[in-house]
């Protein structure tokens, strides 16, 4: 984050910016909700942001940063559970679980479209 924001400084980045925070993963930090909310606080309030949680901090992880307006990344890559003990069948099943949070928290899930537009994406034929 620190070197990024340094790098917008200089005029080598130019915003719009998207975080995106992996964490839990071994040799970098944890996945608690302080570390999730020290490096929400520590970007622009006007970036955009997607969290991966690496293993059982998938779920937890996904359900702050949706109920703080961010984005999500789930997959097999990241947790083979899709509950403690219960191994996924699919990445397909993975994704299922994250919509259900995010309609719990009133929040719908982009479409392709609505992403490239939220992540300020050209489209190129």
């Amino acid at each position: 984050v620190d070197t990024v924001l340094r790098l917008v400084k200089k005029g080598f980045i130019a915003p719009p910016l998207h975080f995106s925070f992996v964490l839990g993963v071994n040799g970098g930090m944890t996945g608690e909700a302080r570390d999730f909310k020290f490096l929400r606080e520590s970007i622009p309030m006007d970036a955009t942001y997607s969290v991966a949680g690496i293993g059982r901090y998938e779920f937890p992880l996904a359900e702050l940063a949706i109920q703080d307006g961010g984005h999500v990344r789930v997959g097999l890559e990241d947790n083979l559970f899709v509950e403690k003990g219960v191994l996924a069948s699919s990445n397909a099943e993975l994704v299922k679980k994250v919509v259900q949070i995010a309609r719990r928290h009133g929040r719908d899930v982009a479409t392709p479209a609505e992403a490239r537009r939220i992540l300020a994406m050209e489209v190129r034929p």
